[in-house]
């Protein structure tokens, strides 16, 4: 498909709506994206066992603890499998999969400093990248998970 054509969805999609994360500690990955980054609750449930989920999952008898986080449009759907259990798979930011998602703040710098104040490590302090125009930092986020904060400077 050329450039000059339009995608094969074009007139049916609105507009991107959330990002999902399977993660084992609840309680944690919530805490850190509500607590540190600002989400908020949008719906949550535990024991969600419906058989649709099991079918749209293609994991038939899926059990788990949900919830829909937001903040200014953007959603984290965080999923906890209690059937069937996952395994863990470490992936850096080469490997092929979601690497990190990623949060546009005004002040990098201060957004550093306030993540490690309450006690997250980052991979680095920030970086000014693409001749300036950006100056990212990657947070260690629960069970691995990368958040870049990213400033946009031009």
């Amino acid at each position: 498909m050329s450039s000059t054509n339009s995608a094969l969805l074009d007139d049916l999609i609105v507009r991107p709506h959330h990002t999902a994360l399977c993660i084992e500690n609840f309680d944690a990955a919530q805490s850190f994206f509500c607590d540190v980054l600002g989400m908020r609750v949008e719906n949550e449930a535990d024991q969600r066992d419906e058989e649709g989920l099991g079918i749209v999952t293609g994991l038939p008898g899926a059990v788990v603890r949900w919830a829909m986080l937001e903040r200014n449009g953007y959603r984290l759907e965080l999923f906890k499998y209690y059937q069937p259990e996952g395994r863990t798979v470490n992936i850096r930011q080469c490997d092929r999969g979601l690497t990190h998602i990623a949060f546009e703040v005004s002040d990098v710098d201060d957004a550093c400093w306030r993540v490690r104040n309450a006690g997250h490590e980052t991979y680095s302090d920030p970086q000014n990248l693409r001749g300036g125009a950006t100056r990212p930092v990657y947070v260690k986020g629960p069970e691995g998970i990368v958040v870049e904060l990213i400033e946009f400077r031009q």
